[in-house]
């Protein structure tokens, strides 16, 4: 019975927030370019690079949990 309970541990879906953050870093980095700097390319070039930072903080940060939680439950 042990085995099949970590069976349905392990079919868990894994959600990365990097390439989420890339995309809406980008968008509204081209907006606040246009704004700020009249510059579409520098928004999004700045836009993505913090969102791919914001989402990678956040993957780690879930990563760091999902460990916690694993080595509570052994």
């Amino acid at each position: 019975m042990d085995t099949n309970s970590k069976k349905r541990n392990d079919n868990r879906k894994t959600v990365y927030y990097a390439g989420s953050g890339l995309a809406i870093g980008a968008a509204i980095g081209m907006i606040f370019g246009l704004l700020l700097f009249e510059n579409l390319a520098w928004g999004c070039v700045i836009g993505s690079a913090l969102g791919l930072l914001i989402g990678a903080a956040i993957d780690a940060l879930g990563s760091r949990e999902t460990d916690t939680n694993d080595k509570e439950d052994a």
